[in-house]
């Protein structure tokens, strides 16, 4: 049960956006004073019902740990019609889609955030990649949204998709100008280019998390991820300080295991 609560916790956090969009709705210029504050009124309540829509499907969802819920459910989880819930939501992937757009832009939102604190790129991208496999790690509503948005691939879905996911490969891509700053990654490197490729890689190593082809953990693959990218770019003293680092996390699991194995003993 606190696993559903922590993503249904994830699902409201990320529905900032959508009260984000409720407050520059309402600034705006809507007419009159009484019929602004009646329009006011009219779109909190609407964004508030969407967003209790949007939570019940991810409790939904995490419960079952698949998409295969029915629209009947969320009503009747949310104590509204079905016509209600179809007048926010068309179908059942206009739901998903609308969960997957919250979530992932909260995403977004957060990896700037950590990436804005990180004392060095190289810290940066770690965070970032340990974000990114923590938010979709097997189970979450995010990593089923996604998967279903993917397997439902259309002219008008991979636009969305994109359109995010580049919002992500920016972040990179300044990172590896960042970590050019710091001796990090060769002048030469097109950051660009090389943002393409970790988000790409990225993606589906999260992917391959989320569907249990791996079973590694978030910090091992944000380990895993950073190495591979500044050992791919990055100059001699960068790829030397991460090997330090592994080496270090290697010894410090040994420790650990022989420490467990004393206890056992």
């Amino acid at each position: 049960m606190s696993r559903i609560n922590d993503e249904t916790t994830e699902l409201v956090g990320g529905a900032r956006a959508v009260r984000a969009a409720t407050r520059e709705a309402v600034a705006g210029p809507t007419g009159t004073g009484g019929e602004r504050l009646r329009s006011s009124a009219k779109t909190r309540k609407s964004a508030l019902t969407r967003e209790r829509i949007m939570t019940a499907a991810s409790e939904l969802m995490t419960e079952r740990g698949t998409t295969g819920f029915q629209m009947s459910e969320v009503s009747d989880r949310c104590q509204m019609s079905k016509g209600a819930l179809y007048y926010y939501f068309a179908d059942k992937d206009e739901l998903i889609a609308a969960i997957f757009d919250v979530l992932v832009d909260d995403l977004v939102d957060s990896i700037e955030s950590l990436v804005a604190s990180a004392p060095s790129a190289r810290e940066a991208l770690r965070a970032l990649y340990g974000e990114f496999t923590r938010r979709l790690r097997a189970g979450s509503p995010l990593a089923m949204a996604m998967t279903h948005q993917l397997a439902g691939s259309t002219d008008t879905v991979m636009p969305g998709v994109t359109t995010h996911f580049s919002r992500a490969a920016r972040i990179i891509a300044e990172q590896i100008e960042r970590a050019k700053a710091e001796g990090a990654v060769r002048e030469e490197v097109d950051s660009t280019i090389a943002a393409v490729f970790a988000t790409g890689g990225l993606i589906a190593t999260s992917m391959a998390v989320a569907s249990g082809q791996t079973e590694e953990g978030p910090d091992v693959v944000s380990q895993g991820l950073t190495s591979l990218i500044l050992h791919g770019v990055g100059t001699d003293d960068a790829t030397l300080a991460q090997a330090e680092d592994e080496t270090l996390a290697q010894a410090e699991d040994a420790t650990l295991a022989q420490a467990e194995d004393e206890t056992l003993a």
